[in-house]
């Protein structure tokens, strides 16, 4: 017994001894049950070790997707590589020292601190005088102000604008009365004023209002302001600027460089019996003119891409995988298709968080592209730059790229995670590494700008959640276009909305040019 004790001892506690039926038997059942609680301890610990193992991983991975992704250590990655126990990689790899840029050393020097800003100085100041009573001022003598200043806030003011026109008759004349004429209405017979109209679409398409909320609104200032009429103001509106619309496609395709996407939206259809059915916000943005438009569509065939790219337009398509833009690329044999890294850089990442450890040097190393355009976006490079900064740095690490995703596309199971992220790079490899050629540095790495245009509609349907019916949504598609490309010139759509309507309104078809949001931006930088 007392050797039994003494082997015990020396085994640690981790590893069980191997026992058989008949020294079990033959052993104390007090042992046993401190064997059992031993056992019990160590597996607790391994659950523990487990536990600490996941959070850590977890924790890496949060720090590799957030806002600066690109400056982790990759020593941390030990832990997803298996080279090293996790609670060893831990305990011996230093904590990661990352070094700050010269500019960002200059912003911290000069950093003083929280506190107040300074209120914009175009505020309006309403001065609100505080004195002493009558009777403590007497025998005082004023010798200066003390000003507190502090910002408040007023409701939207609903006004009601006069305008007076005199009426003129000559005496002694049968002439008929004279007056100057109205200027042109955005809406005649409405009674609307154009910066009415501009808060309007504003609040519903850029703060997400639905008409529904405004009228609730209005009614808090006392006013009447039903939605089916706002809807009607909203189509009139839609009505003057679909030829801003159309404007700002034709500007998209002469830039030569088109990226493209759709997303579903929903709307309701009158033959479902009142159900939602599915439509789609066919989405065409060019980088290099800063406008965006929307291009509503109840299917998501070739409805869209056919009516907004002619038989005969020559330039760049960038886009996802959808084989639809391969399709019509192989159509159409004088566009030229680009891929979207980012695309696949999500499904790499997605194995990578389901615990794939063969799928972190690949996000990796995605991620040196990306910081390859990082640094030409910092140094404002030109694209023939640009390019030449690809082609040193970029063209090596694709060609490695190219080669593991073919054979992670032989090795891995076609159903993991890996495997689909393999087999879509290979399949869209020639369109994903086409941006790194020489005569390409205006393209883009990705078709992320033309995902955030889109992002605002999917904000949009939380709050007003469809479009009230099939022929309503081009109005959507027109308004979304024209506040979108406000954004992109950094233009304040409102103010935009406000100036450009009145002169729609007054314009024909020969005048209606030059009241674009490029016109407007070129103005105000005047």
């Amino acid at each position: 017994m007392t050797s039994l004790r003494s082997t015990r001892a020396m085994t640690p506690p981790a590893v069980a001894p191997r026992t058989n039926s008949r020294v079990l038997e033959s052993l104390d059942p007090e042992m046993l049950r401190t064997r059992v609680r031993e056992l019990e301890s160590a597996l607790q610990f391994e659950s523990l070790a487990r536990q600490r193992a996941q959070y850590r991983l977890q924790d890496l991975l949060r720090r590799l997707y957030g806002p600066k992704s690109e400056k982790i250590d990759p020593a941390q990655l030990v832990l997803l590589t298996g080279q090293v126990d996790a609670d060893q990689a831990l305990r011996d790899v230093p904590p990661p020292v990352r070094s700050v840029p010269v500019f960002e050393e200059k912003a911290a020097k000069n950093r003083k601190g929280g506190g107040r800003r300074p209120a914009p100085e175009h505020l309006p100041i309403e001065r609100v005088e505080i004195d002493l009573p009558d009777d403590q001022k007497v025998g005082l003598v004023r010798i200066r102000e003390e000003v507190t200043e502090e910002l408040d806030y007023r409701p939207s003011q609903f006004i009601r604008r006069h305008l007076v026109r005199p009426v003129y008759v000559k005496p002694g004349s049968n002439l008929a009365p004279m007056l100057a004429p109205l200027p042109a209405r955005v809406i005649p017979q409405a009674g609307v004023a154009p910066g009415m109209l501009a808060h309007l679409l504003v609040s519903k398409y850029v703060d997400h209002l639905p008409l529904h909320r405004q009228e609730k609104i209005a009614a808090r200032a006392g006013l009447d302001l039903p939605r089916q009429k706002l809807c009607r103001w909203v189509e009139a509106s839609a009505q003057l600027l679909l030829t801003i619309h159309d404007q700002l496609a034709d500007r998209i395709r002469e830039s030569g460089y088109v990226q493209a996407d759709e997303t579903p939206v929903k709307v309701l259809d009158p033959d479902r019996g009142g159900r939602a059915a599915q439509a789609y916000l066919w989405t065409y943005h060019s980088p290099t003119t800063s406008a965006i438009v929307f291009d509503f569509n109840t299917s998501r065939g070739r409805d869209s891409p056919n009516r907004f790219f002619p038989a005969d337009w020559n330039g760049a398509l960038q886009s996802d995988g959808y084989e639809l833009y391969a399709a019509l690329a192989k159509e159409r044999p004088r566009i030229t298709r680009f891929g979207c890294m980012a695309h696949c850089r999500r499904k790499v990442a997605d194995a990578v968080k389901a615990g794939e450890p063969a799928a972190v040097p690949l996000l990796l190393d995605i991620g040196r592209l990306y910081a390859i355009e990082k640094e030409a976006d910092e140094r404002s490079l030109t694209d023939e730059q640009r390019a030449a900064l690809r082609h040193a740095r970029a063209r090596p690490i694709l060609r490695d790229l190219q080669r593991r995703f073919a054979e992670l596309q032989r090795t891995e199971l076609p159903r993991s995670l890996l495997g689909q992220a393999a087999r879509y790079a290979v399949n869209q490899w020639p369109e994903l590494a086409r941006y790194a050629k020489a005569r390409y540095g205006h393209i883009r790495i990705d078709n992320n700008p033309v995902e955030r245009g889109i992002r605002p509609t999917k904000l949009g349907l939380k709050n007003w959640l469809f479009i009230g019916h099939p022929d309503a949504g081009w109005r959507s598609a027109v308004i979304y276009s024209v506040v979108g490309s406000c954004k992109l010139l950094h233009v304040n759509p409102e103010a935009y909305l406000a100036w450009a309507l009145p002169k729609l309104a007054a314009a024909t078809t020969k005048t209606a040019g030059g009241l674009l949001p490029h016109d407007y931006a070129a103005l105000q930088l005047n």
